[in-house]
């Protein structure tokens, strides 16, 4: 009798650490599922949109390449008479605009004449240039002011 309540007890051990397992897998299972689901909203944008746009700039450039050599070789066949039909527009494909460029000239120790890029420069460059162009106290000034400076000398 003493080894059936062994028996059981052991057995009600193992049955309560299996429960414990159990519950424990269900718990790393959902945390799994929640870091799935927040991993996957991190997940980068679907590229298919920006391909298709890319498609179709692509097919517009043909297509207006294909009307400024049928216009180029129509106006090569009838060069006596003036074309009454302005070549088509190809279709606008955005370009950003270009940065704009502060230059200035600089003489270089070489005697040559250089242009160089302000904005580009360091601060300590900046004050150098500066103080050959003649300009004082160059160490008080930020570097937007310094470019200013050096602009109008």
């Amino acid at each position: 009798m003493a080894d059936q309540k062994k028996l059981k007890k052991s057995a009600a051990k193992a049955y309560d650490k299996a429960e414990d397992a159990v519950t424990d897998a269900r718990a790393a299972v959902a945390e799994a599922k929640r870091r799935a689901k927040k991993l996957a909203k991190k997940a980068r944008p679907s590229v298919k949109p920006l391909e298709n746009a890319l498609d179709d700039a692509a097919s517009g450039l043909k297509d207006a390449k294909k009307t400024a050599k049928g216009a180029g070789q129509a106006s090569k066949t009838s060069s006596s008479t003036p074309s009454s039909t302005a070549p088509a527009e190809p279709r606008s494909i955005y370009t950003p605009p270009l940065p704009e460029v502060d230059e200035t000239t600089v003489q270089l120790p070489d005697g040559h004449d250089a242009h160089v890029d302000l904005h580009a420069q360091t601060l300590v460059a900046l004050r150098a240039l500066a103080r050959t162009k003649g300009i004082t106290n160059v160490s008080r000034y930020p570097k937007a002011t310094l470019i200013e400076k050096i602009e109008q000398a």
